[in-house]
């Protein structure tokens, strides 16, 4: 596993690395749908099939990233995103947004939203038919609460296979994975955990794991977000980290 992520994080090098830019400020707004210099950077990996786990060395963002909502939590940690000008990335349930639709609307002001499957199921296990199956219809459960199909697939588990793979890229959606794990879903987690975790693994091009439900990961993302700024990283959607600018 670790030779793959270093492998594939080289591999990306190639795709355009973005610069700072002094009006930029710290965080920038992401635009939904996609930026066009966003929308081509995510076309042309997914066209070519790749599963990502970071964006290369080249720049000094990175990507925090949220799993398995909307859930009860998701409202505060939106709340705490939009009080400190930062965003992120989430990969939604698509079951979960009929019980928290407005919660996914209100994420667009401060994320990228990317498709996790209908209901979180194992896929790798799964026939091909059903595969399809799932991520049709978490693109038509998000494009009817938002408006527009998500471009960023993650799948539930890192469970991806040939099948899975050959889906997702005739779907044109880029597979996202990470290369710093939180770990704030393993038991006795704590706040304490999440952030040490987080930080240890704070690099450029970094693609963070974390959960919007769990509350101790909510808890952590002040400190995380501190922990960003010291290092004098910028934090972006995973859409922003591969376009040629933000």
């Amino acid at each position: 596993m670790k030779v793959a992520l270093v492998v594939a994080c080289a591999a990306l090098l190639a795709v355009p690395a973005a610069t700072a830019s002094r009006e930029d400020g710290f965080y920038r707004r992401p635009h939904v749908p996609l930026q066009w210099e966003q929308h081509r950077a995510v076309s042309l990996l997914a066209r070519r099939g790749d599963v990502v786990y970071c964006g290369g060395g080249r720049s000094n963002a990175v990507a925090l990233t949220f799993d398995d909502g909307p859930g009860p939590y998701t409202a505060q940690l939106v709340a705490a995103l939009r009080a400190a000008g930062a965003h992120a990335t989430f990969f939604v349930v698509a079951n979960r947004v009929r019980y928290w639709p407005e919660d996914v609307r209100a994420e667009r002001a401060v994320a990228t939203i990317g498709n996790h499957t209908y209901p979180h199921p194992h896929l790798s296990a799964l026939p091909p038919w059903i595969v399809w199956l799932e991520l049709l219809r978490a693109q038509s459960d998000a494009r009817a609460v938002l408006g527009w199909k998500p471009r960023l697939f993650r799948a539930p588990y890192e469970q991806h296979g040939p099948v899975v793979d050959s889906v997702v890229r005739r779907l044109r959606l880029l597979q996202v994975l990470w290369s710093v794990d939180s770990r704030d879903w393993a038991p006795r987690s704590s706040v304490r955990s999440v952030v040490r975790n987080v930080v240890a693994g704070l690099r450029p091009g970094a693609i963070v794991l974390l959960h919007d439900i769990h509350p101790w990961t909510v808890a952590a993302v002040p400190e995380i977000l501190r922990a960003i700024r010291l290092r004098h990283l910028r934090l972006v959607t995973v859409a922003q980290l591969y376009a040629g600018r933000r």
